[in-house]
């Protein structure tokens, strides 16, 4: 019984939590990708003044990582949230 509720309520919600976790896989993808660019293997054969510019880019991206990192916080917590409340008002809690 409890099986069948809980199935029923994830099939009416599907939406908000494809939402979400596309979401949450999106901004990992983002801080792979951030976390990365410094140790590509294409890194150590730029001459004198290109790793200048990749080092600095590379400041950048870690600035900018940091700011990610803050706004998928919030939300993530506001998701779940909205999810958790949400759940109470169908269980009736």
């Amino acid at each position: 019984m409890l099986f069948k509720l809980s199935l029923k309520n994830v099939k009416k919600s599907y939406k908000d939590f494809a939402i979400y976790f596309l979401t949450l896989t999106l901004a990992v993808c983002i801080f792979y990708l951030f976390n990365s660019l410094d140790s590509q293997g294409i890194m150590l054969s730029l001459d004198s003044s290109e790793l200048e510019t990749v080092k600095t880019l590379n400041d950048m991206m870690n600035i900018l990582s940091v700011f990610v990192s803050i706004v998928l916080g919030f939300l993530i917590i506001y998701a779940s949230n909205f999810l958790i409340t949400r759940r109470k008002n169908e269980l009736g809690i």
